[in-house]
Order: C-alpha cells, then sequence, then structure tokens
C-alpha cells in the first residue's frame, strides 16, 4: 500500500455509531455535575482534589532531573513516568503492607481484597490523583515547557480564571469551553483560592479528529507576592465518567513576576487519554503526544500577548504599495483586531457540538470531504444566512514547512484559489511579529487582469501562524470599500467576513519520531472553506446542488495545491 493510499479515513465510525445515550450523555452530565458539585460532600472532596492537585503541580513545575528528562526528538522537556509514580502515586494498600513487612518485619494486615477499602485518609484523598480507568486502554501523555510572556501575573491569572477569555487566546486548541460552577471566590476580588468547575474540549483542526472531552476543576493560589499558581485536575475520581475519553492529571503552570509586564511561565501538561478510532494520518502525531504537548499551550499563549503588544505599540513598518489612508498606525490596529476575529471565526469552525455535526458528502469522489451548516441570524460580523463548510484532511508528500511558506505567500494566491486564476496576486501589507516572522499579519491584493473591467480589485486578510505542532493560514474576503474603512482607523467590528483557511500537520509513520520528520517528512494539509449558500441547507439537509458546488470546490483546490508543490518539488 502507498503512503498516499495508507493515511486515509478508515472509518466515520463514531458519528454513525454513535447512540442516542452517548449524544445526550454530555449534556447530562453537565447538569447532574452543576448540580451535585454544590452538595457539601462533594464540594469538600472537590476542594481538597484541587489543594493536592496544586501541590503536586508545585513540585512537577520546579523540579528538574530526574522528574524531567529531555528528549532531543521533541526538543521538549517530558516526565520520567517511574519517577513520577515514585513520587506522586501511591501504592495499592495491600501491596504497601506487603512492602512494610520486608522492610520492617511484622504482621501483615491484608485490607478488604474487593476493592471496598474505607479509607479517610490523606493518602486517599492524593490517590485521587492517579484517576486511571483499568477498563479504558490509555497512554499517558506528560510534557513541560518554560517561556516568556509580555504580561504581568495577575492579568495572566484572570485570564486563565475567565472561561470566555480562556478559550478565546486558545482558540486553536480549546472548541468549546463551559464553566459549570464557582466554589470559591477567592480573596476581596483577588483570584487567590480561586476554585472552580469547568468542561472543555479540546481539537486537532480536522473533521476526521473527534475532540477530547474534560471535566475538571481549575485552582489558583498565590504563593508570594508575585509568583502564581493555576491547577487544573479531573474529576473523575469524585465522579466517575466512562464516556469521557481524556483525564487531566494536575496540569497548569507557574507564573513568576519578573518585572512590569512580563511572566516568567512554566507550563506542564499531564493527561491520560484513549484515543480510540483515529484515522492514520493523525495516529502518530496523536500517540507522539506533540498535539497536546505544553510547549503548543506555551507559543500560543506567548503568540497572543506579542500580539497585544504589537497593536500597543503600533510601530512602523513601510507599505510595500502605499494605501490612500489617514490614519495608517490606527488602520493597522484595527487589522490586527479583524484578523484576530476572523481566527477565532476559523477555529470554531471544527467545533463540533452534539447539535451539529460534520457529515460526510456520500457522493462519487466525495473521498474524505465533509460539510455542514451554521444558520447565521443576528450574529454581528458574519453574513446573514446559512453558511456552509467544507473541509477535508489530504496527506501530502512535501514537508509541513514547505507547505507553510507555499501557501503564505501571497504572490502564490493565484495558483491555488480558483478564484484568483489568470490575476495578479501579491502581499500589500504585512506585519510580522517581533519574536517569530512566522506570525504575521497580511492583506493581499488580487488584480483582475488587464481588459477585464467587469471585475474589480479584491482584498483577502490573511494570518499566518505556528503552535509548534500546526501551521495556520487563514484568509477572508474583503471588499476595496471595508479595507479604506479599515485602513481609515475606523471602527471593524462590522466588517462582514466568513473565514477559511489551512492547518497544515507534519506526519512521519508510526515506527519514526517526531519532530524530526516534520523538516524532511510529509504532511497533512486540511482545507476548510465557508461559503454563503442560497439553497435550502439546513444542519440536517444539503440539497444536491450545494453538495456538488462544495465538493468540486476543495477537490478543484486540493488538485492545485498538490500539482503547484509537486511541480516546485521537482524543479
Amino acid at each position: 500500500m502507498s503512503p498516499e493510499e495508507k493515511p486515509g479515513l478508515e472509518h466515520y465510525g463514531y458519528l454513525e455509531s454513535m447512540s442516542v445515550l452517548e449524544r445526550d450523555m454530555p449534556r447530562a452530565s453537565d447538569l447532574l455535575l452543576s448540580v451535585s458539585m454544590c452538595a457539601e460532600v462533594y464540594k469538600g472532596k472537590i476542594v481538597d482534589l484541587a489543594l493536592a492537585a496544586s501541590e503536586e503541580l508545585r513540585q512537577m513545575a520546579q523540579e528538574q532531573e530526574p522528574l524531567w528528562l529531555f528528549d532531543t526528538n521533541k526538543q521538549t522537556e517530558i516526565l520520567n513516568e517511574a519517577e513520577y509514580k515514585r513520587r506522586f502515586v501511591h501504592l495499592d494498600p495491600t501491596l504497601e503492607e506487603i512492602i512494610k513487612v520486608i522492610t520492617r518485619g511484622g504482621p501483615i494486615d491484608i485490607p478488604n481484597l474487593n476493592g471496598n477499602v474505607d479509607d479517610t485518609s490523606e493518602n486517599a484523598q492524593m490517590s485521587m490523583l492517579e484517576m486511571e480507568n483499568s477498563a479504558m486502554p490509555s497512554e499517558i501523555e506528560a510534557s513541560r515547557a518554560i517561556g516568556i510572556v509580555l504580561v504581568d501575573p495577575i492579568n495572566l491569572v484572570n485570564m486563565l480564571m475567565d472561561v470566555d477569555q480562556w478559550s478565546c487566546v486558545f482558540s486553536n486548541i480549546v472548541s468549546k469551553a463551559t464553566n459549570l460552577g464557582l466554589l470559591m471566590t477567592g480573596e476581596d476580588g483577588n483570584p487567590n483560592k480561586a476554585l472552580q468547575v469547568m468542561t472543555a474540549q479540546f481539537h486537532l483542526p480536522s473533521p476526521l479528529v473527534r475532540p477530547r472531552e474534560v471535566y475538571f476543576a481549575r485552582y489558583s493560589r498565590q504563593l508570594d507576592f508575585n509568583t502564581w499558581l493555576v491547577t487544573d485536575v479531573s474529576l473523575e475520581s469524585i465522579f466517575p465518567n466512562p464516556l469521557v475519553q481524556c483525564q487531566r492529571r494536575p496540569s497548569g503552570c507557574l507564573i513568576q513576576g519578573l518585572q512590569t509586564g512580563l511572566s516568567l511561565v512554566t507550563w506542564v501538561e499531564h493527561n491520560v487519554v484513549c484515543n480510540g478510532l483515529v484515522p492514520q494520518m493523525f495516529r502518530q502525531i496523536l500517540k507522539s503526544g506533540v498535539a497536546s504537548s505544553a510547549k503548543r499551550w506555551m507559543l500560543t499563549m506567548e503568540r497572543h500577548y506579542d500580539r497585544n503588544a504589537t497593536v500597543k505599540k503600533q510601530h512602523d513598518q513601510p507599505l510595500e504599495q502605499p494605501l490612500q489612508d489617514n490614519n495608517i498606525e490606527e488602520g493597522r490596529k484595527n487589522l490586527m483586531k479583524l484578523a484576530e476575529r476572523m481566527v477565532r471565526s476559523y477555529n470554531a469552525i471544527f467545533s463540533s457540538c452534539n447539535e451539529n455535526q460534520w457529515m460526510p458528502l456520500r457522493i462519487q469522489g466525495g473521498g474524505n470531504n465533509f460539510a455542514k451548516t451554521s444558520l447565521n441570524l443576528d450574529a454581528r460580523g458574519t453574513p446573514r444566512g446559512v453558511a456552509v463548510t467544507i473541509s477535508t484532511s489530504v496527506w501530502l508528500p512535501i514537508p509541513q514547512k514547505d507547505v507553510f511558506e507555499f501557501l503564505r505567500a501571497g504572490e502564490n494566491r493565484c495558483k491555488w484559489d480558483l478564484l484568483s486564476i489568470g490575476c495578479m496576486t501579491r502581499d500589500e501589507l504585512h506585519i510580522s511579529s517581533a519574536r517569530d516572522p512566522a506570525n504575521s499579519v497580511s492583506l493581499v491584493m488580487v488584480e483582475p487582469p488587464n481588459g477585464r473591467e467587469d471585475k474589480s480589485e479584491m482584498f483577502y486578510l490573511q494570518e499566518s501562524f505556528t503552535d509548534t505542532t500546526v501551521m495556520y493560514i487563514i484568509y477572508a474576503p474583503v471588499d476595496a470599500s471595508a479595507v479604506q474603512h479599515i485602513m481609515e482607523g475606523k471602527y471593524s467590528d462590522d466588517v462582514v467576513m466568513l473565514a477559511s483557511g489551512f492547518a497544515i500537520l507534519p506526519f512521519s509513520p508510526e515506527k519514526t519520531n517526531f519532530p524530526e520528520d516534520i523538516l524532511t517528512g510529509g504532511s497533512v494539509l486540511t482545507i476548510a472553506f465557508q461559503l454563503m449558500d442560497e439553497e435550502l441547507s439546513t444542519p440536517e439537509y444539503l440539497p444536491p446542488h450545494s453538495v456538488l458546488t462544495a465538493n468540486k470546490l476543495i477537490s478543484e483546490t486540493v488538485s492545485l495545491i498538490k500539482d503547484s508543490l509537486l511541480f516546485n518539488s521537482v524543479c
């Protein structure tokens, strides 16, 4: 079997085989948990669990070897699982008694072997941190990353404790997040000792990979004047849920203030996961833990606050082809704000909720193409009507970075965009991040060919960035009058736009390691297009004409990208 055949979609059975019970369970679990956790008996257990988890996270964030080892293949710190178990996971009571006899001598007091051990000691509270479901084949994902973030500790803590802000900042990872209840509010408006219960879904940008749903408590704790801990820990030890396939051992971050407006952050990710049915092309990146690594969270947070700093500074950068404007710096700031909204909109495409699932296109040549619809009636800045999203993931024998550089270059747009073929395309404006030039916002101009007076120039707002695992190119068409409006420094929230774009993941066979193959191996390209549908589409139904149009659009775009990239790789 060729590599191109091998990474295909083996089946999409998790949608078709999902029972009514499974579809309704997340909503029922949310309701049951939000009610139950307020009871004093459960509240006390959650508080004890959060305190123990916070102390475990503090030690994991501050200690070095032998608890953490540097993996040269992944270029990141990974957990020494044996050392972790020795330090933090309490043994089975029977085994503990046997060890005591061997080491100290004396009688063996065998506990109840049926597992119903009545143990309310501190050891029992700590054992809740193990959170292993023996009936679920699971894997451990653990990593640590350290970075400097352009924000002071208290504002960073406030962001993490606000579910809406948190899900916006990490919209490339968090597809959905809900605060189920606030158990402790903190001290006098200060987030110290604030405790809340949350549910979230973490995703990869592809309709072929099911999001991971997690139920957890989040606890913030101030260690000293300028040092904070924000800790997550799953609740399955208190509220068992057999359908949850991702559990968070103590995870989160240690935040230390350096100077005004700067924080040193140590991020720890530690999850027990069951990847279940995963298409071949995504299996290795999930198995390796790269998809949910601490480094991915860290770089996403750094990029967000770098962007805020860029907007505030409004630093000078000359235009290649200056536009007519009255306030270019204010225009740049508005452009970046609009791009941020566009990126959030694109990331929301992959939030496949129970009420609006991806639907496979069951037509000739549909392959791995999927679609879903959304009805926009009152959403500000979004076209009114039914929007159809068409998406697919394909394997390419081209390195991830080469695909990224090709698709983000404005002059290459005419090589793959069906609406720009025969036109002259170029970057009209380019704003790069000071930390990483790959993170940039640009304005791509599309000029019609000479003699085509029936067509006018068109602009695409585009943002390209990487979170160390995924490389993104996200764009939306913006007409010339809207560009003029924005670059004059006027309000941009009313500009109507539909986001589309690309997400590029590394691909390598299972026998190899990451990220060595990221630069030399192939890649997985996910394409997602949004278009307004004038037919009578609903969340359950796409008219045949709409299906054929969507399938043709994405299939021809894939062919153009493949042809261009393979031609460039040969030349």
